[in-house]
């Protein structure tokens, strides 16, 4: 047989029963379009190539064996491909470790991993989906990544075995409660989506690619609107409960203002008083963080970090705010919710990418000024009717400073406040969805420019 026969059969062996990683980076990508690279480098562990995402170009790999130097010099390669082409990179997470022979060549197939990693970060999208075991030092390869996803069914993600733990013998911690899906959704915040099997894991990154941009150097990201962009919601004119200490309902006021009512959420389960996640306006990506209730530590970090991303990959931010106050307990200043609060901060004044803010209740206090407030530099600032806006709530200033009720709701009146500049406008809440289109397309050109200066400790 010749070299050229043996090449055939072993080709058409590989196509007959293709690997496990093989068949998940084929459901990634459109049907057909997925093509390998360094396909007979067997010895590397995982799989790599190319291929289109609703048509778009994305590099992607799939883990199927340990990691090892030629592990990372093939993912070394792709990441090569992916930012000479400006194009997001997909990771499959599902590795057995490090392979311990190979001594310090694993902690250099490690440091190029992410080195790729953190040259690549805030260049194009990276997105690790956990399907398998991400242990010990791979788990920070999605801790490098802008998104996470998860699968509930097999998925285990964590740094440190339990069964190591010191006094794990008399507790009943399992693998599923220290490095399971349901605990960093809920718990840790490491995972930004959670799904019950891979294949939704699987759909739900080729959903969350379609709201991002191929790099940080595209513009806005805009697909062509299929809704109605005059579109009113006469129930959002009663949405706000009459006993202003019951929570809104600010799932249904995002899908309201939503094309086709359609919001990718992400954080979903961590930090529950602030929601995050993408929508489209007119067919315009947007990232939208709503906040109602009482801020806390991990609130703050939760929003900093969305807003950088949305920085990043200049997709505008809308912010829809009820805001009045933190959660005063000792845990929380014990854990440093002043730090917290102050990266939030930052994050929402450092960005230049359009900012819009539309506050239906709450604008009590601090928190309303870190919240994406006119006052740090928000392009536009709308107030729904029912807004009111203050140095600190009604009881305690009547209180401090002897104001008369009637005098404080005076004072917090949005239109006493849009009389002093810091409003734009107060709109009725049933167009709120065809204001916010008409003013993102207003900031489409926006143009900002950071002084020039390497990342700081503030940023998350």
């Amino acid at each position: 047989m010749s070299r050229l026969d043996e090449l055939n059969e072993l080709i058409a062996k590989r196509s007959q029963e293709p690997s496990v990683a093989r068949v998940r980076a084929e459901k990634l990508f459109d049907e057909g379009s997925f093509v390998e690279i360094g396909r007979f480098n067997d010895d590397a562990g995982v799989l790599t190539g190319y291929g289109t995402v609703n048509g778009r170009l994305v590099y992607a790999y799939s883990q199927e064996n340990a990691v090892n130097y030629a592990h990372a010099k093939k993912l070394g390669n792709l990441y090569e491909l992916a930012l000479k082409m400006g194009a997001p990179v997909v990771g499959i997470m599902d590795s057995k470790g490090i392979v311990l022979e190979d001594g310090l060549d694993a902690f250099e197939a490690y440091g190029m991993m992410f080195k790729n990693q953190t040259a690549a970060s805030g260049v194009v999208p990276q997105i690790s989906i956990v399907l398998g075991d991400c242990i010990g030092v791979s788990s920070m390869i999605p801790m490098l990544s802008d998104f996470v996803i998860m699968s509930e069914e097999n998925a285990k993600l964590f740094m440190t075995s339990p069964t190591v733990f010191k006094g794990i013998e008399a507790k009943t911690t399992t693998y599923d409660e220290i490095g399971g899906a349901e605990n960093h959704k809920k718990n840790t915040g490491l995972v930004h989506c959670a799904y019950k099997t891979d294949d939704e894991c699987l759909e739900h990154a080729r959903e969350l690619l379609s709201y991002l941009p191929d790099n940080n150097l595209d513009g806005m990201i805009a697909t062509e609107p299929t809704d109605d962009l005059n579109r009113i919601d006469d129930a959002l004119d009663s949405i706000i409960p009459e006993n202003d200490e019951d929570a809104i309902d600010m799932r249904y006021i995002i899908s309201s203002i939503a094309d086709n009512s359609k919001f990718f959420e992400v954080h979903k389960g961590f930090a529950d008083n602030i929601i995050t996640g993408f929508i489209k306006l007119d067919g315009i990506t947007a990232g939208i963080v709503s906040c109602t209730g009482l801020l806390t530590l991990e609130a703050c970090y939760k929003t900093g970090e969305f807003v950088n991303i949305c920085d990043a990959f200049n997709i505008p931010i809308i912010t829809i705010t009820d805001a009045y106050g933190y959660k005063k307990d000792y845990e929380q200043e014990h854990n440093g919710i002043i730090n917290a609060a102050a990266k939030l901060l930052y994050a929402f004044t450092n960005a230049t990418v359009p900012k819009i803010n539309v506050v239906v209740r709450n604008g009590i206090g601090n928190t309303y000024l870190i919240m994406n407030s006119k006052h740090i530099g928000a392009d536009v600032v709308y107030a729904w009717p029912s807004a009111k806006f203050a140095l600190m709530g009604k009881k305690a200033q009547v209180k401090i400073l002897g104001t008369s009720a009637a005098e404080y709701d005076k004072q917090a009146s949005p239109y006493n406040v849009a009389a002093h500049g810091y409003i734009d406008n107060i709109i009725i809440p049933s167009n709120t969805r065809k204001r916010l289109i008409s003013t993102l397309e207003m900031l489409l050109t926006k143009r900002e420019a950071k002084p020039a200066r390497k990342h700081s400790s503030i940023e998350f």
